[in-house]
């Protein structure tokens, strides 16, 4: 057995040595060099000895991860699409809610008339509608929208409820107008936005618009006058509707057929409106963003040259006995104050010309993400509308939105006051990329206590498909 066991010994001892007397010393830095990038597939091997031989550390995950769409919520908007933009109609008022106007038999007295505040009675009624086409890149993006939007107001004197409740109580006089006033215009606009800076933190949007006012109603209306005695009263009523539009009233009314409806661009206008958003911290929460966006700034101004005026014709002082004065109220006798009646009521075009310009509006606002991703939005907002309004007043606006972006399901729940009137509302919306469908209503009043009586409400539709 021995004499085996040393034959072989010998053989591994000379092979070895045969073996070590080939290697060279390029072979042997080759033998490492296959032994470190094993150990670094491993992830066994750490060179701290030879500078560059130091392998870079890997960027962080979300590094690698691409980046998504800034600027849009979740599920991001389609590269392209094209609708329909909230289209609805509303209408508010500060006095009768719906439990009053679903009455079978509302009882008008004293106590109903309380309810006015010292502003008087006030009717709002709202409508929009429009049409869209959105091209949206990573980086840039614009928008052309058709539409038509709008509103009228109605107001009546606190003073003219007064008289209906007390009569001639403490024999005091009274005076006031029912106004009217509003405006609906029809709108071309381009919004066109990109976004700026290393990061693309900056988003601005610039919105040419050009705009036809189909219907302006400067404030005015129809003005009345009670002077009280103690058994004398004179009463009178004058004033009218001054009303504005792009075509001829008499043609309209005589034969539609024959209006030349392009002549409505000779009334067109101007306007600019701008929009900048800054996302304050550019990393993987990016949870906010603050905005600035300042409307229809005026270029150039719509001019209308046709006048429409509706009078109530000559009435003179009615003199009338006190004691009859409620009697005939109540019991709606014209003929005892002379009121105007139907066939007194006299429409004229005459020579007129106003120049108009859309109200002047600015907002501040902020979309804040709390949980650092964009199915969960909430907005809060104020600004002000500045110069051009209707009833001659700077209007504050304020708005906070909360938005929920699941993949297919949209909420959006608000409340704001914008332009006067106090609106809370919500919007539904199913998202199934190709086509995305939304509904809306909010309940809406000029009075905040009101607003939650249910004494007006909009309704809404829209619409979008593309991919």
């Amino acid at each position: 057995m021995k004499k085996c066991i040393l034959p072989i010994i010998m053989a591994a001892l000379g092979t070895a040595a045969l073996f070590a007397q080939t290697l060279t010393d390029e072979d042997l830095a080759w033998a490492e060099q296959i032994r470190r990038e094993a150990a670094e597939a491993n992830g066994e091997y750490n060179n701290t000895v030879v500078e560059e031989d130091v392998v870079p550390e890997a960027p962080p995950l979300e590094e690698l991860t691409p980046q998504k769409k800034k600027g849009v919520p979740y599920p991001y908007r389609r590269y392209f699409e094209f609708g329909l933009n909230n289209v609805g109609a509303g209408f508010a008022n500060n006095f009768l809610g719906v439990g009053d106007i679903f009455r079978k038999q509302l009882t008008v007295n004293r106590e109903l008339f309380k309810k006015i505040k010292t502003d008087g009675f006030m009717v709002d009624f709202e409508v929009d509608a429009g049409a869209f086409i959105n091209v949206n890149a990573r980086n840039w993006g614009f928008d052309i929208t058709v539409s038509t939007m709008g509103d009228v107001s109605f107001e009546a004197p606190k003073s003219f409820f007064t008289l209906l409740s007390e009569g001639n109580k403490d024999l005091h006089s009274s005076s006031g107008t029912f106004s009217v006033y509003g405006a609906v215009y029809a709108e071309a606009a381009v919004d066109i936005h990109a976004r700026f800076l290393k990061n693309k933190q900056l988003k601005i949007s610039v919105i040419p618009s050009m705009f036809i006012p189909l219907v302006y109603i400067p404030k005015n209306g129809i003005s009345y006058n009670l002077i009280m005695e103690r058994d004398k009263a004179a009463f009178s009523v004058d004033g009218g509707l001054d009303m504005y539009t792009p075509l001829s009233i008499d043609a309209l009314m005589d034969d539609p057929n024959s209006v030349d409806y392009m002549s409505m661009l000779n009334a067109k206008g101007f306007d600019l409106s701008l929009n900048a958003e800054y996302d304050v911290f550019k990393d993987k929460h990016d949870w906010l963003t603050v905005g600035f966006n300042v409307r229809s700034i005026p270029f150039a101004a719509s001019t209308l040259r046709h006048r429409a005026f509706a009078s109530l014709g000559d009435k003179p002082w009615t003199i009338i006995d006190t004691d009859d004065l409620m009697s005939g109220l109540n019991s709606g006798d014209d003929d005892l104050f002379n009121l105007p009646s139907g066939d007194d009521i006299q429409i004229d075009s005459v020579e007129g010309k106003i120049e108009v310009r859309r109200p002047l509006r600015f907002d501040l606002y902020s979309n804040m993400r709390p949980f650092g991703t964009k199915i969960v939005v909430v907005r809060p907002s104020i600004g002000w509308t500045a110069a051009y309004t209707l009833d001659k007043k700077m209007h504050f606006n304020y708005s906070l939105t909360a938005e929920l972006n699941a993949p297919v399901f949209l909420l959006r729940l608000f409340t704001a006051y914008d332009e006067l009137v106090y609106k809370h509302g919500l919007m539904i919306g199913l998202n199934f990329r190709v086509i995305e469908v939304d509904v809306g209503v909010d309940v809406r009043s000029r009075d905040f206590a009101k607003s939650f009586d249910l004494n007006g409400v909009k309704v809404w539709v829209g619409a979008r498909v593309g991919f």
